[in-house]
């Protein structure tokens, strides 16, 4: 067995959100709680959110599992998109991609930078015919990366 060079992004990952940021200027840097759960195997994503937000609504959990492959997947438990489609990229980070009738209304590319941080970038429609960028935070991205980060992630303490 040979080991990878490539960052694994497998793990559990609770978002800094003093170092994160929307592009409409209203992330909600008080209250954001998420705790993101990634692993790959075989070839497949295994996705769990736990969203907790919202201290007046129970937490809100997003999971999916699909084949990384590049393909479009049926997805149901969401307002905004109806499919998935996701794929590893040469460098080792993955792309989600979110489609609501067969058009991209969310696309993310996650990529580990160190042991301790996981980088998401993210764009999304938040009205049709209305694509918005989020917002760069500083100047920390990964190597080769054309923009900065939407959302830092830190890994998980045990027990979390």
């Amino acid at each position: 067995m040979t080991l990878s060079t490539k960052p694994t992004i497998n793990g559990t990952w609770i978002i800094e959100r003093q170092l994160s940021s929307w592009s409409n200027g209203l992330f909600p840097h008080e209250s954001m709680d998420l705790c993101v759960s990634l692993r790959i195997e075989n070839g497949n994503l295994f996705y769990h959110s736990v969203n907790r937000s919202n201290p007046d609504a129970p937490p809100s959990h997003f999971r999916f599992d699909i084949p990384l492959d590049n393909c479009s997947y049926p997805f149901t438990g969401s307002q905004r998109f109806d499919h998935l489609r996701g794929r590893l990229l040469p460098d080792g980070a993955l792309e989600i991609l979110k489609l609501q009738d067969g058009a991209i209304v969310i696309a993310e590319i996650w990529r580990r930078h160190n042991d301790h941080l996981l980088f998401r970038w993210g764009v999304s429609c938040s009205a049709p015919q209305s694509p918005k960028a989020r917002k760069p935070i500083r100047n920390i991205s990964a190597p080769s990366s054309p923009t900065e980060p939407d959302l830092m992630l830190r890994r998980s303490e045990p027990g979390r």
